[in-house]
């Protein structure tokens, strides 16, 4: 594996990282505020909300503008608004930075997108999206852990703020890290000379939001729609499930919070384990071309699980069932986004993802009223059906493909 795939490996940890140090005291910060629970699931959808309709802005603009640049600014901006939520004591300004985070913090989709630049093999990029999401996924699953103990154990007080400046040096550590990335191997298009001295910043700026407008009616979504739909229902299957999990379990095994956390850091380690080995699991799929059969066997596993899940009458075997649901969860994110790389063409591979991510902000927009919705009026252990029937859905439209597909072969 080259320096630069380390690298982007590195930045993907770090980002989320610091993303699982803070993210989680959040809700109980703005509580301690004077915050109500509208509030606090304001911050979730606020943010998914800015992070749909910046996904594919955002990848259209790395397209024309270059990823490693829009890659540090967008950083740096996160490591301002980070910083800032720590020393503000206004829930107004927080929920606006979360706005401004929302829009700006396209990590994750812009570090995936850099990887083709630095090799051009497709089995080894597969193996280093595996290997990207393993790692990123033991990040956020350590960092809650470490900003539980720094905000309880070392500064009760303060220790909110000294996360919020600790996020905010991991992000410029990570801008740091994309300055030092290599040249691409490759440009990705013949781009029109630019004058050097253009000093209207500001006319700029909206000629550069408009040719990213642009960009998004170049491509032909209609070859796409299939996998936005599966990411769709998987997102919206899981984003279901995570909005109700911790009170599911509180409720249906007693559990406290502390063995709650517990069996998070465990869901974790399955699916970076999963994602890890992404380039092996690929290596049994080698006559599957079109990867209809490995998404037909994401919700396979994904529906199996939730029933188990349903039907579990104690802790340990719903502990045992979350061993396939994360691997299924794991495994399905990153078929979705080869799918799309295996599809596009160069030149619109950042539009592509960003799209592709905006469609998970959607349903994380959605999944979380959905699920308030039903414990409201059902009772929460009623939610998980919900999941349930995302991942049916997903499962006859998988095997309606895979069918198809046959009879063309």
């Amino acid at each position: 594996m080259n320096l630069s795939l380390c690298l982007l490996q590195a930045i993907a940890f770090l980002d989320l990282l610091a993303v699982g140090l803070i993210v989680p005291l959040l809700p109980g910060h703005i509580r301690k505020m004077g915050a109500n629970h509208i509030y606090v699931g304001l911050l979730g959808s606020i943010y998914a909300g800015f992070q749909l309709c910046s996904g594919p802005l955002i990848g259209s603009l790395s397209d024309l503008k270059g990823r490693k640049f829009i890659l540090i600014f967008t950083l740096l901006v996160s490591s301002v608004a980070y910083t800032i939520m720590g020393l503000v004591d206004s829930i107004v300004i927080i929920l606006i930075l979360r706005a401004i985070l929302g829009l700006f913090k396209q990590t994750q989709m812009l570090t995936k997108a850099l990887v083709p630049d630095y090799e051009k093999s497709k089995q080894v990029q597969s193996s280093a999206y595996g290997r990207m999401a393993a790692i990123s996924g033991a990040g956020i699953t350590v960092g809650p852990v470490i900003g539980g103990h720094i905000a309880e154990d070392m500064d009760p007080e303060n220790g909110f703020i000294f996360i919020a400046f600790l996020v905010g040096i991991c992000f410029v550590i990570n801008a740091g890290l994309v300055y030092f990335l290599p040249k691409p191997l490759k440009t990705h298009r013949k781009r029109q000379k630019k004058n050097m001295l253009e000093l209207n910043i500001l006319y700029s700026f909206y000629n550069n939001i408009k040719m990213s407008v642009l960009e998004l009616f170049k491509i032909e979504w209609t070859d796409y729609w299939d996998i936005f739909t599966f990411k769709a229902l998987v997102g919206f299957a899981m984003g279901v499930y995570y909005s109700n999990y911790a009170l599911y379990l509180k409720t249906q095994f007693e559990l406290t919070p502390k063995y709650i956390g517990y069996v998070i850091s465990f869901q974790g380690v399955i699916g970076s384990v999963s994602s890890f080995f992404m380039g092996s699991i690929n290596d049994l799929y080698k006559h599957d071309t079109d990867y209809s059969l490995r998404n037909l066997h994401v919700f396979i596993l994904l529906t199996l699980s939730l029933l188990g899940i349903i039907i579990s009458h104690n802790v340990y075997m719903y502990v045992i069932w979350l061993i396939p649901l994360a691997i299924g969860n794991a495994v399905g994110r990153l078929i979705t986004l080869e799918m799309i790389l295996r599809r596009c063409h160069g030149d619109h591979r950042g539009t592509l993802i960003g799209a592709s991510n905006s469609v998970r902000s959607i349903t994380g927009v959605v999944s979380p009223m959905v699920a308030g919705l039903i414990g409201q009026y059902f009772g929460v252990s009623y939610v998980i059906y919900a999941s349930l029937l995302s991942t049916s859905v997903g499962l006859a439209m998988g095997y309606t493909f895979r069918k198809r597909r046959l009879k063309i072969d």
